[in-house]
This record gives C-alpha cells, structure tokens and sequence, in this order.
C-alpha cells in the first residue's frame, strides 16, 4: 500500500509540474503579447508606457492566478504552506543558500577551465542579456520575470512540488538531487550545454537546501530573488551602458 501511495504521489507531482510549466509560459506569452496587441492597436510605439503597463498588469494577473493553484497543489502534502512571519535564524538561510549559488558558480568555472580552457555563459543568459539591452519594454519585461514572476513560479514548481511528491519518505538527499537537476534542465532545454545544467542543477540543489532547512518556501523563493536580483542590477547596467 506504501509503495501504490509512493506512485501515486509521484504521478500526481509530475502532473502539476507539467501544469506549472504550462502555466509559466502562459505567463510570458501573456503578457508579451498584450502590450504587443495593445501597442498595435494604439498605432503607438512598442516602448510606450501604456503597452507596458498593460504588459505588467497582466503579468501580475497571470502570476498571480498561477501562484494560487501551485499554492494550493503543495498545500495538498504541506498544509502549513504559506507567508509566515520571517524568524532571524531561518532568514539566515538566504545568505547561506545565496552563498552555496556563488560557490556553485566558482565550481562550474573551475570545471570549464579543466575541461575546455574557456569560460562559457549559457545560452539562457545570453538570451535575457539581448532582451536587456533593447532597453524599454524588453528591459522592463526581463527585470520583472527574473526577479518576481521566477522566483514565485519556479520555488512552487521545483522545490514545492518536486520536494513534497517526489519520494518524500526517501533519504533526505534523494528529491533535492531531482529537484535540482530538473531545474537545470528546465532552464537549458531549448539549448543544451552540459555545463549551464551543471551550474543550474547546483544553483536548484542550493534552493532545496534553504527550503528543506527552513520548512518554509518564503525562504527559498527569497533566496531566488535576491540571486535574480542582484543578476538584474548587471542587466540594467548592460541596457543603460549599450
């Protein structure tokens, strides 16, 4: 009976990845395609405030619809899921998982230089580096996926359904392996670099880590924005310095 819980659990978990994934995407292309729509329909230019506004609305409306499902697929095998009030020894685990993200980093480096003598950036980060630099609407739409609407999905989807369907009742190490590599690989997909699902896999294994610590997913998801953020802050470097 234990084992037909532990395959329905898992069946289950695959499901509501699938589903957030859909979901993710519906959000980028929703709210790309409303300020594209209503720029259009203004004859107006595509960096107009109001095509960005309406671009953040309904991102913010999206985001929002999709964290409410994920909310309630994790609250299913982790009921106290929510927004408590932060505590000083598990907010110390921000700056422990942000400091397992450098040194993740630093490790996939050295194993660039040991292994082809370059460093190489994934193509994910090139990818949001062009967006960047167009500046206005392009700028405003990377800042925003990046350090609110990824953070809120992804630690719902990866952390909060993979740690609580995936083999929960197995060795504590086991998940935060498979929530970590999945990460990765959701993050290289569309171009597959060895050492990007490396760097990712780590940077995702870190995130298990401060939820498994904490018990509470406001902690990973405000470990995931402050790396976001502080990756942003070099973007719009790079979009007001092109």
């Amino acid at each position: 009976m234990k084992k037909i819980n532990q395959v329905g659990s898992l069946i289950t978990g695959i499901i509501w990845v699938v589903v957030g994934v859909i979901l993710d995407f519906v959000i980028q292309l929703g709210s790309t395609y409303s300020r594209v729509g209503v720029v259009n329909w203004l004859g107006v230019d595509k960096n107009h405030p109001i095509g960005i506004a309406v671009m953040l609305i309904v991102a913010a409306i999206l985001t929002a619809i999709t964290v409410w499902i994920l909310s309630y697929a994790v609250k299913r095998k982790a009921p106290k899921t929510n927004l408590h009030p932060f505590r000083g020894d598990k907010l110390a685990w921000v700056g422990y998982g942000y400091a397992m993200i450098l040194g993740a980093g630093m490790v996939t480096v050295a194993l660039q230089y040991v292994f082809s003598h370059q460093k190489m950036i994934a193509s994910n980060q090139v990818a949001l580096e062009e967006m960047a630099k167009k500046g206005g609407a392009a700028l405003v739409f990377v800042v925003v996926l990046a350090v609110f609407v990824a953070p809120l999905v992804e630690e719902l989807i990866f952390r909060g359904i993979i740690l609580n369907y995936f083999f929960k009742d197995g060795p504590w190490w086991f998940n935060v392996i498979i929530s970590g590599v999945l990460f990765g690989y959701f993050h290289v997909y569309q171009d597959f670099q060895i050492f990007a699902l490396i760097q990712y896999s780590l940077m995702g294994i870190s995130l298990a880590v401060v939820y498994k610590k904490t018990k509470q997913i406001q902690y990973s998801i405000a470990t995931h924005m402050l790396n976001n953020g502080i990756a942003a802050l070099s973007l719009i470097g790079m979009a007001f310095g092109s």
